[in-house]
């Protein structure tokens, strides 16, 4: 787990999901100045792991904390 932390860059794709709640890769590449590309991989490793989870809004996946144990380190940080 600390592992998926330590990476600078899921950390903040972590912190935008917990303070935007519901968000798409669009919207945390921008967040974040993460490449797209970077972002959705980053994000395909989280969801096998259950930090985070997608949820289809019509054409636009949003993706959510899932992870309450990881919400509340976040918020400490």
């Amino acid at each position: 787990m600390f592992s998926l932390l330590a990476d600078p860059g899921r950390l903040a794709l972590l912190i935008a999901i917990h303070r935007a709640g519901p968000i798409c890769v669009t919207d945390l590449a921008l967040a974040t100045g993460i490449r797209d590309t970077t972002v959705s991989q980053a994000l395909r490793l989280l969801r096998v792991t259950g930090i985070v989870s997608a949820a289809r809004d019509g054409r636009t996946v949003r993706y959510v904390l899932r992870d309450p144990h990881i919400a509340r380190l976040l918020d400490r940080v």
